[in-house]
């Protein structure tokens, strides 16, 4: 046993030439292998550029109107060096100003948008649903808790042969009356005037939109707010209550396709903005105009549905709307469905 272990000791001592380069050529492929790996972990990569972003050189010219149409834009009036942006206090002097191209960016009730877009021939371009449902029925009172229970009531209210009234009448419809006959509706000249008679006579009922809604309840401790026609809409129509977009010129569109990726982006942060902070928005809403009583803008804003909702994702909702009034008054859109 001794003496084979004593030749296996001797075979492992003996190398022939041939062995002692092949072993040299293995250590140097791994010293060349080991150097490799080490300057590849040492190696810095070449910094990759990051993308400058796109900013608005030319400010965008913008129309909206006071009141919720127009909060959800407030963060974007602080940088006037983009937006331009205009206020109004009636939905006709915006129109005005998109069909003369003063405008390239408006908010507007939604059926003055299609009733536009039908009128210029499809050159305005839908961008987004910015305002949801805004009317609620208050009262100086306790007697109405459910949409039934406006049976034989008389309902003071502005906007006939506007959205109000039709949005009224489907509700009372789907709820098995006659707007007709089952109620009596007391149409005034406006909002103003429909909170002043709630406010001044108890049993009174009015149909309101925000802000005017949260001014009469505040103001008077007797009036309440019992219906949320946005959420009556949505229980006999099973869509949302798109009242407020977002249009463009369609040369706008098409020409400054960069600046209108910017805005929406904007627009949606302001909304956000808005929405997770209304008592800061509501500062922003008295500075520019949108509602002149920041305590009442604050109040108002959690009831006001901003929202944004790009086109092709409210389009199933509008079009819902859009067929329910036009099939009221085909006029109310401007005679014939947008496409």
């Amino acid at each position: 046993m001794k003496k084979m272990a004593g030749a296996v000791g001797v075979m492992k001592e003996k190398k022939t030439p041939k062995m002692r380069a092949f072993i040299g050529l293995l250590v140097l492929l791994m010293m060349a292998s080991t150097l490799m790996a080490g300057c590849g972990s040492t190696q810095e990569e070449p910094p990759v550029p990051e993308e400058t972003p796109h900013v608005i050189t030319e400010p965008l010219l913008i129309g909206t109107l006071s009141g919720p149409t127009g909060i959800g834009m407030v963060e974007l009036m602080e940088d006037p060096s983009q937006y331009q942006i205009s206020v109004f206090q009636s939905p006709d002097e915006v129109a005005a100003k998109v069909i003369s191209g003063e405008l390239e960016i408006a908010a507007l009730p939604s059926n003055l948008a299609a009733t536009l877009y039908n009128k210029l021939e499809g050159d305005i371009v839908l961008l987004a649903t910015n305002t949801l449902g805004t009317l609620y029925i208050v009262e100086n009172g306790e007697t109405i808790t459910h949409v039934e229970d406006l049976k034989g009531k008389t309902i003071q209210a502005s906007g006939k042969g506007g959205t109000p009234e039709y949005i009224l009448n489907q509700i009372l419809t789907a709820s098995g009356m006659d707007p007709a006959a089952d109620v009596t509706i007391n149409w005034l000249m406006n909002h103003s005037d429909v909170a002043t008679t709630v406010a001044a006579q108890e049993g009174t009922i009015g149909m309101l939109p925000q802000p005017f809604a949260t001014v009469v309840t505040s103001k008077k401790e007797t009036v309440r707010v019992p219906l949320d026609l946005d959420e009556e809409w949505e229980k006999t129509t099973y869509t949302a209550l798109p009242m407020g977009v977002l249009v463009a010129q369609k040369s706008f569109v098409e020409n400054r396709a960069a600046d209108l990726t910017v805005f929406l982006a904007d627009y949606e942060a302001s909304v956000e903005a808005v929405n997770a902070d209304p008592a800061a928005a509501s500062l922003l809403v008295a500075k520019h105009g949108i509602i002149a009583d920041a305590g009442v803008a604050e109040k108002a804003i959690p009831f006001c549905n901003i929202v944004y909702v790009p086109a092709q994702e409210g389009k199933t909702d509008l079009e819902a709307f859009f067929t329910i009034i036009s099939a009221m008054n085909p006029k109310s859109i401007g005679g014939k469905m947008p496409d």
